[in-house]
């Protein structure tokens, strides 16, 4: 038709009439060769076309020789993708019949596609194919599409081809009387009644199918049958019931969209299913994985970058091939970008019309009802939609039936819950662009008016979004920031931020800053969850200048807080330090006030990643005492926390396990304080790392990682992954360990800059300096050094720890003690991490030779462990202590030492700790001139070690082995 060919070339349907009609005689050559592309022509074809445009045409080309009957030009290579059932059923339907097959479903959903692929499939197996179509029903002529397919078969046909095929067939001339002219076809001299004669023209069409058939039979191809018309259907009706002479099946498609019970189409189908003579298919939209498929081999050479366009491509066709092959189409062109959200977006031309061409054919009120559906959303509940009918006269039997009829022709489709969806976000696209600004903004504003009076009343982000959208400024700004706050209580920060920029914007844009600046301080928050940090503090700092020139010192107090906050998250303590000290001496003029507590939880925050521990005890102390004394618990709530971490660090563990565990928890859990909760649970499972108690400190990890999930904090989750990967690592489950070190590295390489970005990639440097791979390592290593943003290196004395074992298992003491002395001037020296550590010093210390001072430190170091309960520190300073005692030849002190130390090892289920305290038992009894006992011992150190994949020890102990005689 007209029609296809336009939309096929990319020219207009007047402009091809217009061609057709010779009204235009000089078409641009660029219109030719849209036409001779879209019609798939011959060289010779396209000389004819380019030819008679310029005149010069003198007749049309002789025909090939002998066509073939069966043979058609096929349409544009377009894939077909999916649809393997129905392909079967084309199968089944040639093979075994009934003689009609009637494919069903809306426009667009790929009927046409799937004809053309039964078309190949009886060619190849050499069916004689004849096809037609319908075009829109005024000024169609009678019996399309049966006309069309029949002159078009005459037409591939040569001369001596026609006489063989119309032999028998003298009524068809009633059908086409230019058959009278110029085929030689006898014309029936005599008149019969009207039924008598379209009888005879019947048969004469069966006739011809049958004088045509190829050595299969023949197959007829009958497109868009819902414009046909009764003659036509009591002829296809009269085909399929008559038994042919030979093979014949019919192929038909329609839009059941476009065609209600009473119709013609639809009786007939039901006559004919009554006596088994039809089967009917009914297309459903692609699913995701063919709709990427198809959209994909349309778009064969996209550009790097495109995922997310392609993405939301698939979502608008929802499926709907035609939509995704015009949608492909213009972004081929560059004519399609990204829809803006929450607008409508970018629709091509051809997907538009066909859309509008069904919107066209509705009720003035199903047309209305499908406009306030598209303004509610891409589901709206009914009784919304009812609701607004009123408003614009309509009773509910009206808009029931409007719906329905939406519903039917499968533009809208209901739900269980009594909504109604778009089929397709591109029809409520098209939809919406075509009510115009003024009056979307009026629909907008009476489902506002809805919505207020619903029982229970609607959700916050619902309204905001309409009120947006109604012109109603000030409703417009409640709402927007009740949504925000909304959508901030259940963690979905992202939303609250783009909600509180909203309201941030309007209230800038009416000069509203008193009332801007509070919303500024929570969408700084907001964008500190997201690690958004130097825009957090951006809007924040400009909140704080608000209130600082308003003298509104209060305000001032807690925005700083907030900023002191983000800087520690930030990983740039010593910036917040800056921004806050400033303050400091005048809290005193200040008072005790919620912003001066809430001003010294910040201070404690900071002092922690600058390593001012007894600083950071004291500003929690004074945090707890006015926000007590204020009645604030969330506030001292937060300080108690930080003054248990601040006990922890500066080594007096039982009373920070009791501030911890039978204060601040179970407050923090009567309060629902997601984030003290976190924080406390991960302080009391550093207690339990330091004890040696690693089954209860896995047990506190995943009870702070199951809320960390719970609000989708990637910061804290890359943390507490890491920390499941060290306990896992320290009880030897090495395995598990890479596998938690390897998944915080992707979500911290996934995120932005934050405080504790380079745990992960220290605990795979460690893991992998054990496995004996140092390449690894070292690589590892690297980037936690780059991305180490604080003040006190925390993680760059962690590797020092592990690098500086490696160096003493190599003989180097005097690298060791370079990378270990400077631990004594830590501030938590008497952490249970740094005692940890320690050993090591002092065993750099006795291979120096420097024995007196590796006691003098052991002997505080063992005093200090067994004080605090550090079962890890004790067994390492018990393993340094028996190797001081071998050189010194006190074997039986030595001994008890190893002893004690392999039953803790044992104790705390700690296979590596063990294995490192058998070598060293293997070493002191080489000492002792027993190379039986060595050997027994380091074996079983070796066992172990080869349990866990470990090379750094397991390297040594097999070169010592090796120097042993065999027993």
């Amino acid at each position: 038709t007209q029609e296809e060919l336009a939309a096929q070339a990319g020219l207009s349907r007047r402009g091809i009439a217009d061609l057709e009609l010779g009204t235009r005689t000089q078409p641009r050559k660029e219109t030719l060769q849209l036409l001779a592309e879209a019609l798939q022509l011959s060289p010779q074809e396209r000389a004819l076309l380019e030819a008679t445009a310029r005149g010069r045409a003198t007749q049309a080309p002789p025909p090939p020789v002998t066509p073939p009957l069966h043979r058609h030009t096929a349409p544009p290579a377009v894939p077909l993708v999916g649809r393997a059932q129905e392909l079967g059923l084309l199968e089944r339907h040639l093979a075994e019949g009934p003689p009609l097959l009637l494919v069903a479903g809306e426009p667009g959903i790929g009927k046409s596609r799937l004809l053309q692929a039964g078309l190949e499939q009886a060619e190849g197996q050499s069916w004689t194919v004849l096809s037609g179509g319908c075009h829109r029903r005024s000024g169609q002529e009678p019996y399309a599409p049966f006309i069309g397919a029949l002159t078009d078969s005459l037409r591939r046909q040569t001369p001596a081809q026609q006489r063989v095929s119309l032999e028998g067939c003298s009524w068809l001339v009633r059908l086409l009387p230019e058959l009278a002219e110029g085929y030689d076809l006898p014309v029936p001299g005599w008149t019969l009644p009207p039924e008598q004669e379209r009888r005879l023209m019947f048969k004469a069409v069966a006739r011809y199918l049958a004088n045509v058939a190829g050595a299969a039979g023949t197959l007829l191809v009958l497109d868009d049958l819902h414009w046909a018309g009764a003659d036509a259907l009591d002829l296809l009706q009269f085909l399929v019931s008559t038994t042919p002479e030979r093979p014949l099946r019919l192929l038909g498609a329609y839009r059941d969209t476009d065609v209600v019970a009473q119709e013609p189409l639809t009786q007939l189908a039901a006559d004919l299913a009554r006596h088994q003579q039809i089967t009917r298919v009914l297309l459903a939209p692609l699913n995701s994985e063919e709709a990427a498929t198809l959209l994909v081999s349309l778009l064969p050479d996209s550009e790097e970058g495109s995922a997310p366009l392609h993405q939301q491509v698939l979502e608008r066709a929802g499926g709907m091939p035609f939509f995704l092959i015009s949608c492909a189409q213009a972004l081929s062109s560059g004519s399609l970008g990204e829809a803006p959200a929450g607008k409508p977006g970018e629709v091509p031309w051809t997907v538009a019309e066909s859309i509008r061409q069904r919107v066209m054919g509705l009720s003035e009120t199903a047309q209305s009802m499908l406009g306030v559906a598209a303004v509610v959303g891409r589901t709206a509940p009914l009784s919304i939609l009812l609701g607004v009918a009123t408003r614009f006269g309509k009773g509910e039997e009206d808009a029931l039936e409007a719906l329905e009829t939406c519903c039917r022709v499968r533009l809208l489709g209901e739900t269980e819950g009594q909504e109604y969806q778009f089929a397709h976000d591109l029809i409520r696209e098209v939809v919406l662009l075509d009510l115009g600004a003024a009056r979307r903004t009026l629909m907008h504003r009476w489902v506002t008016q809805v919505l207020e009076q619903q029982p229970g009343g609607a959700a916050l982000e619902v309204l905001a979004y309409h009120y947006v959208r109604s012109g109603e400024t000030e409703k417009a700004i409640n709402y927007l920031e009740r949504a925000g706050d909304a959508a901030r209580s259940r963690y979905a920060h992202a939303e609250a931020v783009e909600l509180y920029q909203q309201v941030v914007t309007r209230l800038d844009s009416l000069g509203r800053m008193k009332e801007a600046a509070p919303v500024r301080e929570k969408l700084g928050e907001v964008f500190g969850m997201l690690g958004r940090y130097d825009q957090a503090l951006e809007v924040m700092g400009k909140a704080a200048e608000f209130y600082r020139e308003t003298k509104e010192a209060e305000g001032e107090l807690h925005v700083l807080a907030k900023m002191g906050m983000t800087h520690r998250w930030r990983g740039t303590m010593e910036d917040g330090l800056r921004l806050l000290q400033p303050l400091l001496d005048q809290l005193s003029t200040l008072g005790d006030t919620r912003g001066t507590a809430a001003f010294y939880v910040a201070l404690a925050q900071l002092y922690v990643g600058t390593q001012q521990y007894p600083e950071l005890l004291a500003a929690a102390e004074r945090a707890a005492h006015i926000a007590h004394a204020l009645g604030d618990d969330q506030t001292f709530l937060m300080a108690q926390e930080r003054r248990g971490a601040a006990l922890s660090l500066l080594g007096n563990m039982p009373e920070s396990y009791q501030v911890l565990t039978e204060e601040v928890i179970p407050l923090a859990e009567a309060r629902g304080d997601a984030m003290t909760l976190i924080n406390a649970f991960n302080n009391v499972g550093v207690i339990h790392n330091y004890r040696g108690s690693y089954s209860q400190e896995q047990l506190y990890i995943e009870r702070a990682l199951k809320i960390t999930e719970h609000l989708n904090d990637q910061r804290l989750l890359v943390f507490l992954v890491y920390r499941r990967g060290i306990t896992a690592f320290s009880s030897g489950q090495w395995k598990q360990a890479r596998a938690e070190f390897e998944r915080a590295l992707m979500l911290a390489r996934g995120g932005g800059r934050f405080w504790g970005k380079n745990y992960a990639s220290y605990g795979l440097g460690l893991l992998s300096l054990a496995e004996g791979d140092e390449e690894a390592a070292a690589r590892y290593f690297e980037e936690a050094q780059q991305l180490e943003q604080n003040r006190s290196h925390r993680v760059l004395h962690w590797m020092n720890w592990a690098l500086a074992e490696r160096d003493l298992l190599a003989g180097q003491p005097d690298a060791a003690y370079s990378r270990l002395v400077p631990f004594l001037a830590l501030p938590s020296r008497k952490s249970g991490a740094i005692l940890e550590f320690l050993p090591l010093l002092a065993l750099a210390h006795l291979e120096r030779g420097e024995s007196s001072e590796a006691q003098a430190l052991l002997t505080q170091l063992l005093s200090e462990a067994r004080e605090n309960e550090l079962r890890p520190a004790l067994a390492e300073a018990l393993r340094v202590q028996a190797r001081l005692l071998g050189e010194q030849e006190q074997w039986e002190e030595a001994e008890k030492a190893l002893a004690e130390s392999l039953e803790i090892c044992r104790s705390m289920r700690a296979p590596y700790a063990e294995a490192k305290t058998l070598y060293v038992s293997g070493q002191v009894a080489l000492r002792q001139k027993a190379p039986e006992l060595a050997r027994q011992r380091m074996e079983a150190a070796q066992a172990i070690l080869n349990t866990l994949g470990e090379r750094l020890y397991a390297s040594r102990i097999e070169q010592a082995l090796s120097q042993q005689p065999s027993s």
